[in-house]
């Protein structure tokens, strides 16, 4: 079911739309009158985590990394799943909620990390600002969530430690240093993601007395992407008013279709197919690194997996944990033969919602370690753990003990910013929703507005 956009919210999205204003956090986060899932509470930390991401990137920043380069307009250039995260811009009801707990994880992450004058942010905020790309964003994510999930299990964290042959480093918990590796959708998958998401904001600025199917056109070039616009506009005012069904072709024969009323549960919107070999690119990827590293002394490489393997339809995403950690053990495994100084290589992934989270699962491979963690609200988190196998079990156990305790991790880092009872004293309504109603297909990829993948 499609959830109501406020009136002022598509308001300022109509505006950002046609370029008559920029997006900031504000509008990202949604107005406090359509965010009716909080709690008052929440909406105070809504306020403060507006405030804190906008001094953390300035205000400069996501104007930017929604936008392609006028040079290039290439998706490298942007942040291409932004719209995916914006809690105002989910359209499965009750999706907003998990949508603002992952924003406000990102929030609290580097507001712990100022407040605890954890050393090393400034450069990573520094870099953040002027390497505006996905890449750059992931990494950024993943260093501040690594130094955060070590400092809540005591131990002292640095950002951009100095590695042993001179120049900083990625983050250092306690005797653990880690370099951080993103591994996100080839330029082809995120080309093509990027104009995805161009169509979805278009059709999230429409009347909302009626609902999409079909398929997102091919990716098309500026001119014939405003024709389309235009005719999803006039689609939309003739099925609203007559109450009939109006299709849109695209150039290439692609069809979407304007329904009135409401979406029935199970109604998606997709696009053209794109293939890749991501197996051999993780590992390219991953001996690149390791080869990098060989001056920093011993360290660990962790794969931060963004819609790499674990996307579905790839033939990896349904394998079982334990079946995911033997095969990437089996791929990466070699690589600690080749490189001596490696000592263990991590891939995480947290791409996937699913309602009701999945309850905790480990898988203890000969090679491996697999962990499965559902963190809230609906945000299912899986890391494979590939260790040296005789050397260094003290550095394995605090990576396994950081990986086995994540799901507490929120409500830690909001407790140090003085906001008790948790994440789910945030919401409007504080319990649970039932594990019987899940808000969509258990197992399936998390919601992109307004159609998934």
């Amino acid at each position: 079911m499609l959830t109501d956009m406020h009136p002022r919210d598509k308001e300022i999205w109509h505006a950002i739309d046609q370029g008559d204003r920029a997006i900031d956090w504000q509008a990202w986060f949604g107005s406090p009158e359509g965010a009716t899932y909080l709690s008052s509470a929440g909406h105070e930390v809504t306020a403060r985590a507006v405030a804190g991401l906008t001094a953390f990137f300035d205000s400069r920043w996501l104007p930017k990394a929604v936008t392609p380069s006028p040079a290039s307009g290439r998706a490298s250039d942007t942040f291409v799943s932004l719209g995916r995260h914006a809690p105002v811009l989910q359209y499965l009801a009750g999706a907003e909620r998990g949508a603002w707990v992952e924003a406000i994880r990102w929030w609290a992450a580097y507001a712990y990390l100022e407040e605890a004058g954890v050393p090393g942010l400034t450069a990573v905020r520094r870099d953040a600002r002027r390497d505006v790309t996905l890449s750059r964003f992931l990494h950024t994510q993943t260093q501040a969530r690594l130094a955060l999930l070590g400092a809540s299990r005591g131990h002292r964290v640095e950002l951009e430690p100095t590695k042993a042959s001179g120049g900083p480093g990625d983050v250092k918990i306690g005797p653990v240093f880690i370099e951080v590796v993103t591994f996100a959708e080839d330029q082809k998958f995120q080309d093509y993601e990027e104009f995805r998401q161009r169509c979805r904001s278009h059709l999230f600025t429409l009347d909302r007395e009626i609902y999409w199917e079909g398929d997102f056109p091919e990716q098309l070039n500026r001119h014939d992407f405003e024709a389309w616009k235009t005719r999803t506009e006039e689609a939309a005012n003739e099925c609203a008013v007559s109450g009939a069904v109006v299709d849109v072709l695209s150039k290439g024969g692609s069809r979407l279709t304007a329904h009135p009323g409401q979406a029935p549960h199970g109604t998606t919107l997709t696009g053209q197919t794109v293939e890749s070999d991501q197996g051999q690119r993780l590992l390219s990827k991953v001996r690149g690194k390791c080869a990098k590293t060989a001056g920093a002394g011993t360290a660990w490489i962790w794969v931060e997996d963004h819609s790499g393997l674990f996307h579905f339809p790839m033939p990896f995403a349904d394998l079982t944990l334990a079946a995911k950690t033997d095969a990437l053990a089996d791929l990466l495994g070699p690589l600690l033969v080749d490189y001596v100084h490696v000592a263990g290589i991590v891939v995480s992934n947290a791409a996937r919602r699913r309602l009701p989270l999945p309850k905790d699962e480990d898988a203890t491979r000969p090679a491996a370690q697999g962990f499965l963690r559902g963190l809230p609200l609906d945000r299912v988190r899986e890391t494979i753990v590939i260790p040296r196998r005789i050397l260094l079990p003290e550095q394995t156990s605090v990576i396994a003990r950081m990986c086995d305790t994540e799901a507490a991790l929120l409500d830690w880092a909001l407790a140090k910013l003085g906001i008790p009872g948790g994440v789910m004293s945030l919401l409007a309504d504080s319990s649970p929703r039932p594990r019987t109603s899940p808000l969509w297909t258990p197992g399936q990829s998390g919601p992109s507005p307004p159609g998934g993948r």
